[in-house]
């Protein structure tokens, strides 16, 4: 098995990735503790100073992951300003909690599990961290709580049912932070609710390689997400029990997820659902949010992260460094009022960057863990090895059987196909370092020694390896070699393709229209011509303006075709003429709100106008008006999700007219949510 640093010894020196955790750093830290603490302050009667976080702070209960990324920031850069944020923000918490235990932002509060969750994995975070004992307290409470309150939310899901993610609020991912929590406090109250939170049925249906999807009379859907974090929880059960079958789901979990959910990114979940590798394909031709990119990121790294300890095979780091490369890592920054890059968009008619329109949502919880959590995916170590997971620039201090050793790895990966490890010992010492030999690899990787070549033993584990005496200073050079090659969404398809280089994504900025039949896919050696001056940059042959690069290096708004498809070589239509007011979201083949009030207008002309949309469970309703006067209401209420649906407004003189939605505050009795949506408008001859 094989160790984490866990947060602690580990400085990453520049790139990327220690540029978005300084970001994600300062932004967090400059969010008033008052205005966190607010809604808990109401809830329970206290004075509550401060601003109301606009947009889904309330209902998304992120306050959890705050104290949970605020502290393994603590620990992985020594910042004591994270740490007294951390316990300020606990202690007000603590305050309001009631004597039964209750803690969360509202009485009564719409998905209490999902909450719970976060809370509870931010106390432990708070006692592995910052040593603060003063957690276990509201910890244990909060334990109390849930065993008297949730007993049985996990068993009200059978077949049958059409929403597996909204109903009982998520309970199937309550199970990893109850075993970690039993893990520091040892209390036998945390533990019978992991193993009762333990999602049996999903797991063993993935174990056992069950078909997911083809099951006779069920209409339900797997929210893409919290299904791959619920996986997560066999790993610290792995831990406290030691029971192979615990193993034995992490691993059927990774192999699932890249043989039947993933894209060439790393990316999953279109719409946030786990579908059938045959109906990925048909995801690119609509919608824009294909990746939920922080959660999923996040759910991903724990998942690798698990499977790399237990196992020891450094396989398990090649999906951590697709979502470094192309998921969390290709983002843009989140703004001043939390809206963060929520959706990954690889539309075939082409995609852009943006922010969602929301601030605080669920993904603005998990960037600050899953930024944290850099410092802990690039080294790890046994008892007489330090191994180089991830290609980046980080420093790590390992104590080797009671000595102090210090390797510092030097790299522009993936700019340069190479990575450098430094020694730093007081004396002569032998240990082994390992590097990961990644599947994508493009030729053997060559490794030398201060310029002296030496060989690496590769094994069936995937790493590549040296033992030796090291002297202080001396540098070993791994040759990473890379290849462009073509990633298929379906592998019996020739298009949909992703053009890679290596584990790296790239992406065309058209000049004009679809750029699919402007690259010659079979031909990638020869006609991507490198840009001088500018690393994983290339012109085609074909047309020299157009720019072909890394995904991760387009900006926010600007047009990029990620997947080519020279038969389906549209360009994805404009919303032009369409006037949204309120918080909208954009999916590209349709808009979404669930905040009353929010509208879109547009002119038509016909006797009638037929909007189209989509029937969910979850779907609200909206008020309809024509040429100002009011022609009844819109209801998209409907059992069976994502089923395409039409409705049309009649009666009308031929000509010119003037169409507004409005989001109602009321909605259809059946519903569980708000949700309205538009895919499009036409006027009726």
């Amino acid at each position: 098995m094989l160790k984490s640093f866990d947060y602690r010894g580990v400085t990453l020196d520049g790139g990327r990735l220690r540029q978005q955790v300084e970001e994600v750093r300062a932004a967090y830290l400059r969010i008033p503790n008052d205005d966190l603490l607010k809604p808990y302050r109401l809830r329970a009667g206290k004075p509550a100073p401060g601003a109301d976080l606009k947009g889904v702070y309330i209902g998304h209960g992120t306050f959890g992951q705050h104290l949970s990324g605020l502290a393994r920031l603590y620990a992985a850069t020594g910042d004591v300003a994270c740490k007294e944020k951390a316990e300020a923000l606990m202690a007000g918490w603590a305050e309001c909690m009631e004597p039964d235990g209750y803690a969360l932002q509202a009485k009564p509060i719409d998905l209490a599990p999902y909450h719970v969750e976060k809370l509870v994995g931010g106390l432990v975070d708070m006692i592995a961290y910052c040593g603060e004992k003063g957690a276990v307290d509201p910890l244990l409470r909060l334990a109390a709580w849930t065993e008297a309150n949730l007993a049985g939310v996990e068993k009200h899901i059978n077949d049958t049912d059409g929403n597996w993610y909204v109903l009982n609020g998520e309970w199937y991912t309550l199970a990893e932070n109850f075993y970690r929590a039993y893990e520091v406090t040892r209390d036998a109250r945390c533990l019978r609710l992991a193993k009762r939170f333990e999602y049996t049925d999903f797991w063993d249906r993935v174990a056992s390689r069950s078909n997911l999807f083809d099951r006779p009379g069920w209409k339900g859907w797997y929210h893409a997400y919290s299904h791959v974090n619920s996986f997560c929880g066999a790993g610290p059960a792995y831990r406290v029990s030691g029971e192979k079958r615990y193993l034995d789901i992490l691993k059927a979990a990774y192999s699932f997820m890249q043989e039947e959910e993933t894209y060439a990114t790393g990316g999953f979940g279109p719409g946030e659902s786990l579908i059938p590798r045959r109906d990925l394909p048909a995801t690119l031709e609509r919608g824009a949010s294909h990746f939920e990119t922080q959660c999923g990121s996040w759910a991903g790294f724990k998942l690798c992260k698990y499977l790399l300890a237990f196992t020891g095979d450094a396989r398990y780091g090649d999906w951590a460094e697709r979502l470094l490369l192309n998921g969390v890592g290709a983002g843009i920054p989140m703004d001043p009022e939390g809206r963060v890059f929520y959706y990954s968009d690889y539309n075939l008619g082409g995609g852009v960057k943006k922010l969602i329109s929301d601030g605080w949502p669920c993904c603005s919880g998990t960037r600050i863990e899953l930024t944290a959590d850099y410092h802990d995916l690039v080294f790890m170590h046994d008892d007489e090895t330090l191994y180089a997971v991830q290609f980046a620039p980080a420093t790590v201090e390992w104590k080797h059987k009671g000595a102090r050793v210090q390797v510092r790895q030097q790299t522009r990966f993936p700019e340069e196909e190479a990575t450098e490890l430094t020694v730093r010992v007081a004396r002569p010492r032998e240990f082994g370092l390992a590097v990961r030999l990644p599947e994508w690899l493009a030729g053997e990787p060559k490794a030398w020694v201060d310029g002296k070549p030496v060989k690496l033993e590769a094994g069936s584990d995937h790493w590549g390896r040296i033992r030796r005496v090291w002297r202080n200073g001396e540098t070993l050079r791994v040759a990473l070699p890379m290849g462009f090659r073509l990633s298929r969404i379906d592998p019996a398809r020739e298009f949909p393709a992703a053009m890679m280089r290596g584990p790296v994504v790239l992406a065309v900025r058209p000049t004009e229209g679809n750029p699919s039949r402007e690259v010659d896919t079979k031909r990638l050696d020869a006609v991507l011509k490198p840009v001088p001056g500018q690393s994983l940059n290339y012109r085609t042959g074909k047309d020299a303006a157009l720019l072909v690069r890394p995904f991760s290096q387009f900006s926010a708004g600007e047009t990029y075709f990620l997947y080519l498809d020279p038969v389906r070589n549209f360009v994805r239509r404009s919303w032009e003429g369409y006037t949204f007011t309120g918080a909208w979201s954009d999916f590209g083949e349709w808009q979404t709100s669930a905040s009353p009030g929010s509208t879109v207008q547009l002119s038509f002309s016909g006797v009638g106008v037929r909007v189209h949309g989509f029937h969910y469970d979850d779907a609200g309703m909206f008020r309809v008006e024509i040429d100002g006067k009011p022609a009844g209401t819109l209801d998209e209420y409907g059992a069976v999700r994502g089923e395409a649906a039409q409705w049309d407004f009649t009666g009308l003189s031929a000509g010119g007219h003037m169409l507004r939605l409005t989001v109602m505050d009321e909605k259809n009795p059946a519903s569980k949510g708000r949700f309205c949506n538009l895919a499009k408008v036409e006027g009726l001859p």
